[in-house]
C-alpha cells in the first residue's frame, strides 16, 4: 500500500486512490495513533489491516517513535502481526 504523510495523517492509497486513514501526533518521541479510518467500500476487505500494517512499517522503518494505539484497532493489528510489538516499548 503507498503511503501519503501529511502533517497529522497518512493516507493510505491503492492504485493511486485513497482507501482509508490513520490520525496521529507526535509528542517527545511517542507517535500516539488515535484514529483508523477505511472507507465504507473497502471495509470487511483487509484493507484496513493492510493500512495499519504499512503505517507500523513506515514507523518503524522512518523513525525511533514508540508507537501508543490509541484507536482499538491498532492493538489488535499489532496482536496479530508480533513483529510490530517492539514498536510499543521503544
Amino acid at each position: 500500500m503507498e503511503l501519503q504523510i501529511d502533517n497529522d495523517r497518512i493516507t493510505g492509497l491503492r492504485g493511486g486512490i485513497a482507501v482509508g486513514w490513520v490520525d496521529f501526533e507526535v509528542t517527545d518521541g511517542v507517535a500516539r495513533l488515535f484514529h483508523t479510518e477505511v472507507l465504507p467500500t473497502m471495509r470487511n476487505t483487509g484493507a484496513g489491516t493492510d493500512l495499519v500494517v504499512s503505517v507500523l512499517e513506515w514507523f518503524r522503518d522512518n523513525t525511533e517513535y514508540r508507537i501508543v494505539g490509541v484507536c482499538p484497532f491498532i492493538p489488535v493489528v499489532i496482536r496479530r502481526h508480533p513483529e510490530f510489538e517492539a514498536l510499543t516499548t521503544r
